[in-house]
């Protein structure tokens, strides 16, 4: 055998070595990167399966606080509890007794429309 066909086959032999190990670790990595997306996706499932659970329970404190905010629902609460102020409790205030206690001297940040409780 001549040195030239010993490098020939010691060519083939690197290059043939080269690919299968080229081809190999592309192959290996492609089965890793598809175990590494069922993983994900089984873990996008079960975060979609709480997600839903968690809306239902959403939907459903929806649902009781509307049920509680009924006007029905909050006169059955506070029954017996609250009633309307009786007329000696209610006071009325007159537009000069209000810049009476209003107008002290200091800047004023708002502007006194003339429109008082029980005017219009």
């Amino acid at each position: 055998m001549n040195s030239n066909t010993k490098n020939f086959s010691r060519y083939i032999f690197v290059l043939g070595s080269a690919l299968l190990l080229f081809f190999g670790g592309g192959a290996l990595s492609i089965v890793w990167l598809r175990m590494e997306i069922s993983a994900v996706a089984k873990n996008c499932g079960q975060l979609e399966g709480q997600m839903e659970i968690v809306g239902r329970e959403v939907n459903q404190l929806r649902g009781q606080k509307s049920k509680s905010l009924r006007p029905s629902s909050l006169a059955v609460m506070v029954e017996g509890r609250l009633s309307m102020p009786v007329a000696r409790n209610t006071f009325h205030i007159s537009g000069s007794d209000l810049v009476d206690r209003v107008g002290d001297g200091r800047p004023r940040l708002y502007k006194v429309q003339g429109e008082f409780a029980g005017t219009r």
